[in-house]
């Protein structure tokens, strides 16, 4: 009975199909609300830490890439260069928050760096798909990734740790300290990740034994305090410090020149301050949050040797409740991003654009309804005012069933760096993307059916030949059908698949390069034992092609196909007392050889093994 107990809990766990992900309020990234995330109206998924420790991933862009309608392209290991997809639109199109602040690198040409983000520290990530410009602003045209970290929960002092060593000589340290009272409540944490790795480039079909070792370490530090000054007064700080150092190669696809090893550095520094206010049903809050991120390229002789990128923003806004779980969210923003890049050998040279916002959202619980509406406009001084919105309703069919239909605007300005681009050909005509964005979900019990249409006029993309950014004119289209299910396979087994069907084309219908068709991913947790679980994961992919067809010539080749191909992964958990467990995992099991990017590696089968204590 006990087992059964267990079971049906881990499955309501696993629910992230639009359901509720746990019973708890959690702070949903579409609504900047507290609120159930059955209470949503979004396309919302959720992946919590108990899943993401049962099947062994190591970095955030891992565990995102379990969600349906999620993708990702990397280049070479963990610290190569990783761009994230949702519904195929990505890249600085995805906003990316870590405990609210904004991960977004002003200086990158890419948006967040997935590449510095490890799972040592993390509670809970949830993903929304879809256009939120009207809740965020431009960096959330394709949707919204929130990173919630760990925090004192409980009363008193608590402390705990991780280890794990593995393939590449690889090697993971992490530990923590936490205090909570009626007051106070705080927690530091640390971890530190190292490995050997392997070469980050080799032609397709190459031995990696061919070619050196491209290592890479991780060093994140995150601190939290909170104090309750009054029953409705809170005020909370965070710094989160992530230091990485990894190498890279010069090797270009084709031939041409010699992979020879690069050393790279990058340091990056959040740092939030909230005041929470409650007065009768309303609740204010005022924030500052600051991002700070540096690369240098070490080994640079010509070209940028050193990127800086600031961003600083201020929020105040105002919820308040009316009705039984109705609200009203309305509130100001200021931001501000200020870059520096400096070529070998020459002084850095600095630019800053800001913005304002304004932004309202309304929801409203109405018999078998919720309907939500955002409104929000910005004010760029690079690019003029832009008012984006939202629409979402979610109608209870049955007390098994549901149907929700989203409909929202984006908004995409390109970053300082690609109308620079200082290594290549400048672009100061390069326009803003503008995105419409529509979905509709069908739920019933533990399965889903999403269909899914977006819309993007002027997709800024990277052109090869002339070697800078460029707008595709013409509107460029994002459809397809992502399917959910989940089950409890008698009384051992719990099952979880999804598949996303895409297709990614330009205004002439040609498909744009890197998206992937047809995309299978499983998950199947076999409980053998109060003690023992096994977790097998993985994901099929269908063809994808590195580069697109030619316009001019359309018998043109698509690049390689880097697609069809199935990689497993399987992870043995054992706990050994309440608060010891260990592990052994073993990646790629069938042990088999694909490149997601032309020319780049992927791992071979590899093996690692840990423990996890607390305290």
């Amino acid at each position: 009975m006990q087992k059964r107990l267990l079971m049906a809990t881990l499955l309501n766990s696993l629910l992230i199909a639009e359901d509720s992900s746990n019973l708890d309020d959690i702070v949903v990234s579409a609504t900047k609300v507290s609120q159930q995330i059955e209470d949503t109206v979004a396309s919302a998924q959720v992946i919590t830490r108990e899943e993401i420790l049962q099947r062994g991933y190591r970095s955030v862009v891992e565990a995102i890439n379990s969600f349906a309608g999620v993708g990702f392209t990397r280049e070479g290991g963990i610290g190569g260069l990783t761009k994230v997809y949702l519904r195929g639109v990505g890249g600085a199109r995805v906003l990316v928050l870590v405990d609210g602040v904004r991960f977004q690198d002003p200086s990158s040409k890419y948006g967040a760096d997935f590449s510095r983000l490890l799972l040592s520290n993390v509670e809970r990530i949830e993903l929304i798909s879809g256009a939120q410009s009207g809740v965020w602003g431009a960096d959330a045209s394709a949707g919204v990734i929130n990173i919630i970290t760990t925090d004192a929960k409980e009363r008193g002092s608590h402390s705990g740790f991780n280890m794990e060593y593995g393939s590449f000589n690889s090697r993971e340290f992490g530990a923590y300290g936490s205090y909570r009272d009626e007051k106070f409540n705080g927690k530091l944490s640390i971890s530190d990740y190292s490995s050997d790795g392997y070469s980050a480039q080799s032609p397709y079909g190459s031995d990696l034994d061919d070619y050196e070792d491209d290592d890479y370490s991780n060093r994140t530090v995150d601190l939290s305090l909170g104090y309750k000054i009054t029953d409705s007064d809170r005020v909370k700080a965070k710094v989160i410090d992530i230091k990485t150092r990894n190498n890279h190669d010069t090797y270009s696809v084709g031939g041409g020149t010699e992979n020879v090893d690069m050393e790279v550095e990058t340091k990056s520094r959040l740092y939030s301050l909230n005041y929470d206010k409650d007065i009768g049903d309303s609740r204010v809050n005022i924030s500052y949050n600051r991002g700070e991120f540096k690369k240098d390229e070490l080994d640079a002789k010509k070209g940028i040797g050193d990127y800086k990128g600031v961003t600083d923003e201020v929020e105040l806004h105002d919820t308040i409740r009316y009705g039984d779980r109705d609200y009203i969210l309305v509130g100001a923003s200021y931001k501000e991003d200020n870059i520096e890049i400096a070529k070998v050998g020459k002084n850095a040279q600095e630019y800053d654009i800001h913005s304002n916002g304004l932004f309202l959202t309304n929801s409203n619980f109405i018999d078998r309804f919720i309907i939500t509406e955002s409104l929000r406009r910005d004010d760029y001084s690079n690019f003029g005012d832009k008012i984006t919105g939202k629409l979402g309703v979610k109608y209870a069919l049955s007390r098994d069933s549901s149907l929700r239909v989203n409909y929202g605007t984006g908004y995409n300005a390109p970053s300082l760096l690609m109308i620079l681009n200082p290594n290549g050909k400048s672009n100061s005509g390069l326009e803003a993307e503008n995105t419409r964005s529509f979905d509709i979900t069908g739920e019933y019990k533990r399965a889903s059916i999403t269909y899914f249409y977006n819309r993007v006029n002027n997709l800024i993309s990277y052109d090869k030949r002339e070697k800078r950014h460029i707008n595709i004119d013409g509107t460029s289209t994002f459809k397809g059908v992502e399917a959910k299910y989940s089950s409890l396979l008698g009384d051992d087994i719990l099952l979880d698949l999804s598949y996303t069907f895409l297709l990614a084309k330009d205004r002439n219908g040609i498909d744009l390069r890197r998206r992937v068709r047809d995309t299978y991913k499983i998950s199947m947790d076999y409980y053998i034992s109060e003690a023992l679980t096994l977790n097998f994961n993985g994901e099929y992919i269908g063809k994808r092609y590195d580069d697109m067809l030619s316009i001019k010539d359309p018998t043109k080749s698509r690049g390689r196909q880097t697609g069809e191909y199935f990689v497993g992964n399987l992870v043995a958990n054992y706990q050994f007392s309440e608060g010891l467990s260990g592990y052994i995992k073993v990646d790629n099991i069938f042990d088999r050889y694909y490149q997601v990017v032309d020319g780049y590696s992927t791992s071979p089968r590899a093996f690692y093994m840990g423990v996890n204590s607390k305290f």
